[in-house]
């Protein structure tokens, strides 16, 4: 076969051979009843998936959303294993699509062809609301914005936050000898939130917040962070439920809203050299030499309010949760982190920090999500099979993460997957904890950074202890946190 060729199939998920008849790429796995359909206009009002899909039947009217509610971790995983690369999921108020083979993977997040949105058409309700900030934007609005704010994220502007970001970290982890080696079982979960959060906001605007203050923030993100996600998911069409948990959701954004104003406007009018995200947000330009509106800044503090933290917190507990039932690769981070002699780490350190960081990018992996949508705005089709428009097309990075035929013992927590040269070789997106395609996470590098920092200066004075069989679950959150928290005892570490 051609190079020519694989590039096509790279694009279309299918390989057609001289005859012009279309195939699935090799190693999909569609349903044995499938075959190409012509293209065809379907309704918008009327529009359904392919009847070739296989997947689960579930009941009338709910589908297997009682399944897919009760457990979406495993119960996407176990049709993936039953029903191929490419399945329907039968669900409520919208066709959903779930595609778990990292070819289709790219076709669908690395779509440049404006076949699936992010975000879908027209402009989301929290982007009415707030704004628009890059996660809620597509097309020339959104690779304008994003090549405004990639230098933000380079380590050139990393180098000017880090050595803010570690003193903050150092106060606040600090704060745990109260309770170290007293027996008291306390929530890290919750506890990294804690130190996270106002480094964060540091890093951002050069100010603190008292911890009161700090504490309604984390409320009200949370909160923000979930109609976000529901909102994701709900909007196309218009979603006539209410979403669980958001009743005081107007007052937090409002909250959140005077918040950042009130930080722009002291910001304004009293100007300043700090070297903080916020000044780099204002002297950001487009290409034409323009800036920000006032709204659109306030949107993407937001945005970065959100997306900075609470996923650090989610992907570290993991992290945390694997280090303490999994005394080997805890004990080499340990070793490695001696190497430092008990200095503070700064960004010249984390190149040699390579296990704290497989050991976040393994807590990562078995972290996953149950879904990462795209919507289907033109009539696709994917291994073969006809993807109407209005379709919701969904990635299952908890299931890819744990897919035998890329990961040897995928449920084992394993740092030397992202070290060893032993290890199988991957195809690309097999691991996908920041997305894929021109959506990818802005903002990794700098989770990345936070990561090996939190875990250095942690494992520098504490060591961890959790009850006896216990054992981290997922929970259905935005970031997807861990159920029950991480309930552990700390000990300090003995100087040597």
């Amino acid at each position: 076969m051609t190079a020519q060729h694989h590039a096509r199939s790279a694009e279309t998920g299918s390989d057609t051979t001289p005859s012009g008849r279309t195939v699935p790429f090799p190693g999909i796995s569609p349903h044995p009843s499938a075959t190409p359909r012509r293209r065809r206009r379907i309704s918008t009002l009327g529009r359904t998936v392919d009847p070739a899909l296989p997947g689960p039947k579930g009941r009338p009217v709910v589908g297997v959303l009682p399944e897919f509610r009760r457990d979406p971790f495993e119960s996407v995983r176990g049709w993936a294993r039953t029903y191929g690369d490419v399945f329907h999921v039968p669900l409520p108020l919208w066709n959903l699509v779930m595609v778990n083979h990292p070819d289709l993977v790219n076709q669908v997040m690395n779509d440049r062809d404006g076949r699936f949105s992010m975000v879908g058409p027209g402009e989301q309700p929290i982007a009415r609301t707030i704004g628009s900030a890059l996660p809620m934007m597509e097309g020339d609005r959104f690779r304008r914005r994003r090549r405004m704010l990639t230098p933000m994220f380079g380590r050139r502007h990393l180098a000017r936050i880090a050595d803010t970001i570690v003193d903050e970290f150092v106060q606040r982890i600090e704060r745990w000898d109260h309770f170290a080696d007293t027996g008291t079982v306390v929530d890290l979960q919750h506890e990294i939130a804690q130190v996270t959060l106002p480094a964060f906001l540091r890093a951002m605007y050069s100010t603190k917040l008292s911890d009161d203050r700090l504490a309604q923030v984390d409320v009200d993100m949370r909160l923000l962070m979930r109609a976000v996600a529901a909102a994701a998911l709900l909007s196309n069409p218009p979603n006539p439920l209410p979403i669980p948990g958001t009743n005081n959701l107007p007052m937090s954004v409002y909250r959140l809203s005077r918040l950042v104003s009130g930080l722009i406007d002291d910001r304004l009018a009293h100007p300043s050299e700090q070297t903080d995200l916020l000044g780099l947000l204002l002297d950001s330009r487009y290409d034409d030499g323009t800036g920000l509106s006032r709204r659109d800044l306030r949107a993407e503090l937001i945005a970065l309010m959100g997306g900075g933290y609470e996923t650090v917190v989610a992907s570290l507990s993991h992290t945390l949760a694997h280090l303490c039932t999994n005394p080997e690769p805890a004990q080499r981070l340990f070793d490695e982190i001696d190497e430092l002699d008990g200095a503070t780490p700064t960004l010249d350190d984390l190149s040699r920090l390579t296990w704290a960081k497989a050991c976040f990018d393994e807590g990562q992996r078995l972290q996953g999500h149950p879904m990462n949508p795209r919507l289907a705005v033109r009539d696709s089709e994917i291994a073969g099979f006809h993807i109407p428009r209005g379709t919701l097309v969904g990635t299952p990075v908890y299931t890819v993460h744990r897919d035998e035929r890329w990961w040897r013992a995928p449920d084992s927590y394993d740092p030397t997957r992202f070290t060893a040269s032993d290890h199988p070789a991957r195809p690309n997106n097999a691991f996908i904890p920041f997305g894929a395609g021109p959506h990818h996470c802005i903002g990794s590098g700098m989770a990345y950074m936070n990561a090996q920092f939190l875990l250095t200066l942690i494992f520098q004075r504490y060591r961890l202890h959790t009850e006896p069989g216990w054992r981290p679950r997922h929970a259905s959150t935005f970031s997807i946190t861990l159920d029950g928290g991480l309930p552990v005892r700390l000990s300090r570490v003995r100087k040597r």
